[in-house]
């Protein structure tokens, strides 16, 4: 407000710098030709340091409290000043609704997460001051999402294209300029959309950067991935209806939820079909740890790869998926456009199943 430098810290002492009764803590049994050391010795703000010496809270501000603060602060810094340069990550959000409801994913909150994992966050900034964010809540049908069947297909291939033209905005116009200059070098991305969208932005990031995919977990309603301790999920996938493969083909996902077969749309009935599951039942919030998304990922390479060998003439692989969000990224990351056949990536909309995305 006065546009001068101002100095507004104050260093405060833990124990009181004297040993009378006036002297908060200062009663303490401290040597007092210790009490000016800097293990003794906090740096605060005016009116913390006054807070923390009122004789109202001196009960709540002890010697143990203060002691305990400085050190996990001491400890914080020293953690993140710990990380190199090749530890920095560039985190990109996605952020709609699904089935109306949306969730908490601020700068803080990935912060927070990527800081868990041993890396410091990046946000590459855009004319908001955001970072790197696909916002998605303000696109035209994404709160209502088409509730009258006879309309729900189109309505939602609208509200798609839309939405698409969105992440490939952000990815073109800010993300992949930051990889040409080698602005970026590790990507963290943080997901919470409709499938179909989050396959298309998993197909949408560069090969060329390690990139970590992080999941929100129901449990805790965080995105910290966490070490597990149960018995490691696999994936398998099986030939559900066996008929000759052809120029087009299915891929049920029964990831973290069942799609049946009488859920299959009538046009995809004669279809060859495939089904991806795991391979022992398991809870809905699957992704729990980090390996299991890495292994679910090399499930879908192998899937892929397994095209490649027995369906040779297959062009369009119609995928219903019941995964998790970090799951619907992995997938479209394992997707090769040169290689593998176009995705159309279908959302159970007013009841059935629908074509929602072509991810080519």
């Amino acid at each position: 407000m006065s546009g001068r430098t101002v100095n507004l810290g104050e260093l405060a002492h833990i124990v009181g710098r004297n040993t009378g009764a006036q002297s908060p803590r200062g009663q303490h049994p401290l040597d007092p030709a210790r009490r000016d050391d800097a293990d003794n010795l906090m740096l605060l703000c005016a009116s913390q340091h006054g807070e923390i010496d009122a004789p109202g809270g001196l009960d709540v501000f002890t010697v143990d409290k203060l002691r305990r603060l400085k050190r996990e602060h001491e400890d914080r810094i020293r953690h993140l000043t710990s990380l190199g340069p090749d530890r920095a990550t560039t985190v990109v959000r996605m952020v709609g609704r699904v089935h109306g409801k949306e969730v908490e994913l601020s700068r803080q909150t990935a912060a927070a997460a990527v800081l868990a994992g041993d890396r410091f966050p990046l946000f590459l900034e855009s004319y908001t001051r955001h970072g790197l964010e696909i916002d998605l809540r303000g696109v035209p049908g994404e709160s209502s999402a088409a509730r009258v069947a006879p309309r729900a297909a189109a309505a939602s291939r609208a509200y798609y294209r839309l939405a698409a033209g969105l992440v490939d905005d952000v990815i073109e116009g800010q993300l992949r300029p930051g990889i040409m200059r080698d602005a970026v070098r590790h990507v963290s991305v943080f997901g919470f959309a409709r499938l179909p969208l989050l396959v298309y932005l998993g197909s949408r990031l560069d090969d060329s950067v390690p990139t970590d995919v992080y999941q929100r977990h129901r449990a805790d309603e965080s995105w910290v991935w966490r070490n597990d301790d149960d018995p490691p999920v696999e994936f398998t996938t099986r030939v559900d209806h066996d008929v000759p493969a052809g120029s087009e083909a299915v891929v049920v996902m029964n990831v973290s939820g069942a799609i049946g077969p009488q859920e299959v749309p009538a046009a995809l009935a004669a279809l060859r079909r495939y089904e991806m599951r795991p391979t022992a039942p398991t809870c809905p919030d699957i992704m729990r740890d980090r390996g299991c998304l890495q292994r679910f990922a090399a499930a879908l390479r192998n899937f892929f790869a397994r095209l490649e060998d027995e369906a040779k003439g297959l062009r369009r692989l119609h995928v219903m998926p019941a995964v998790p969000m970090s799951a619907a990224v992995a997938l479209g990351r394992a997707h090769h456009p040169q290689v593998h056949p176009r995705l159309v990536v279908y959302e159970r909309l007013a009841g059935a199943y629908v074509p929602t995305l072509e991810v080519s």
